[in-house]
């Protein structure tokens, strides 16, 4: 399955200084400029006007609910009419199958919306037995479980993710996996598992709805982790055109950011000795899985409105990125983060085959994908892109100019690095092994480097 495209340039750039990715293969050396490349492609870049000043703003806790999003989701609910509207699923690991996430709203008595009364309809259209026989809220899923990654739900023949699918026949999946990949400290897998999950409920008319993972006060080196592995699951979001539940930035807000005594699971707000997590008032909200179910029925409602009822997009879209993602005509990043999914075989262009600069001996001769933006002041800046299955790609960083002399720093997936105020060019380059190039599908990430 193609998930739609971001018009806007977008790669998956994340700057990782903690990872500990694999080691590279050896690459060839760069051959000499092909001088049967079309002239268009080889002429040496021009000066172009300097780009206007990159912009870096909070991801929002719902992500919008733009034309491109709703068209795509209503795309993938016409992949299959044997879902169920009025179903959802879960997938991933002790938090999601915690009893304080969503099983309150299948008790009327312990729902108490307070100021979100207008939720109450969503809540309604869910609350039915045609889950496996019981209502979507209460329904053990076979996609999660104690103590499970993101591989976990992809191995077996059917894997679980399916096995669920199989099983209730839901039209929605609220995904968070994450909280015991970071053990990995692997971004990279990470965001391929992820994206592949994605992608196989995509295949079967059930919409994802991913989530970022709670913040970790057991383990500073764990929760240094956690931003970078939500860094990508937003990006696989922004880029596939899937809705987003940024849990981690309603948490940091909470206190004890919303944590129980463990310092990793949401903790709930209790009454006397019940358990109350569905009471959204002041006080409730000031628990983890209060508003954890909080913002997972706005999530809810937002799906509901828009791709079943037919409401229009809640949210404008946002403006079109400039440029042809060229060497001669790069993309022009306006504000961070920023991700998309691009293709290599296809798209950018084929300009650049080697970086002396970098003094780099890489046979880079497979088409670029070129960002540029300008810092009006230092910033921390993340850059990572994942290659698809057989896909080989290598990011480079550039002043000023799309060049290759003008590299100052190459990766084989991630950079992060403090970029001075200035202009400044990204390169996701194919790499080329025995006269082929290695091109295909490639999800780019560029965002503020999170905290060390």
């Amino acid at each position: 399955m193609t998930f739609e495209r971001s018009a806007s340039a977008a790669l998956v750039v994340a700057l990782l200084c903690c990872s500990s990715p694999a080691q590279p293969q050896e690459r060839q050396a760069a051959p000499p400029a092909r001088a049967s490349a079309p002239a268009t492609e080889r002429a040496a870049p021009t000066e172009a006007p300097a780009p206007p000043a990159l912009r870096v703003r909070p991801v929002p806790e719902l992500s919008p609910f733009t034309p491109r999003v709703v068209e795509n989701l209503r795309g993938i609910r016409g992949r299959s009419d044997r879902r169920q509207d009025d179903v959802f699923m879960k997938v991933g690991d002790s938090s999601t199958v915690s009893r304080g996430f969503l099983r309150c709203f299948a008790d009327p008595e312990e729902v108490q919306l307070g100021a979100h009364a207008s939720l109450a309809a969503t809540i309604d259209h869910f609350r039915n037995r045609h889950a496996g026989g019981r209502d979507s809220f209460r329904r053990q899923s076979r996609a999660a479980h104690e103590g499970w990654s993101a591989r976990h739900v992809l191995s077996g023949n059917p894997p679980p993710v399916l096995a669920e699918v199989r099983a209730i026949r839901p039209r929605f999946a609220f995904v968070m996996n994450g909280g015991n990949d970071v053990e990995g400290r692997d971004d990279y897998v990470y965001a391929t598992r992820m994206m592949r999950i994605a992608e196989m409920l995509g295949d079967n008319g059930v919409i994802p709805i991913l989530n970022s993972i709670p913040p970790r006060d057991d383990d500073d080196d764990a929760d240094r982790w956690v931003a970078r592995y939500n860094q990508v699951s937003w990006a696989i979001a922004e880029a596939m055109a899937l809705p987003y539940l940024d849990y981690h930035q309603v948490m940091e807000g909470l206190p004890r950011r919303g944590l129980a005594g463990d310092g990793v699971h949401p903790n709930i707000f209790i009454e006397g000795s019940r358990g109350l997590a569905c009471r959204f008032d002041a006080q409730g909200l000031q628990h983890g899985h209060n508003a954890r179910n909080l913002l997972a029925l706005r999530g809810l409602d937002a799906l509901r409105r828009t791709v079943l009822d037919g409401e229009a997009a809640l949210d404008p879209a946002p403006p079109a990125a400039e440029g042809r993602g060229t060497a001669q005509a790069p993309w022009e990043l306006r504000r961070l983060p920023f991700a998309e999914l691009r293709d290599t075989r296809s798209e950018g262009s084929s300009a650049i085959d080697a970086y002396p600069g970098c003094e780099a001996p890489q046979d880079e001769s497979g088409r670029e994908l070129v960002y540029r933006f300008r810092l009006e002041a230092p910033l921390d800046v993340r850059i990572l892109a994942v290659g698809r299955g057989d896909t080989d790609v290598d990011v480079h960083l550039l002043r000023e100019r799309a060049s290759g002399d003008a590299c100052v720093e190459r990766a084989d997936r991630e950079i992060e690095r403090r970029l001075e105020p200035g202009t400044w060019v990204i390169t996701v380059d194919t790499f080329s092994e025995g006269g082929a190039a290695r091109a295909g599908e490639v999800l780019v990430l560029v965002a503020p480097a999170p905290a060390r």
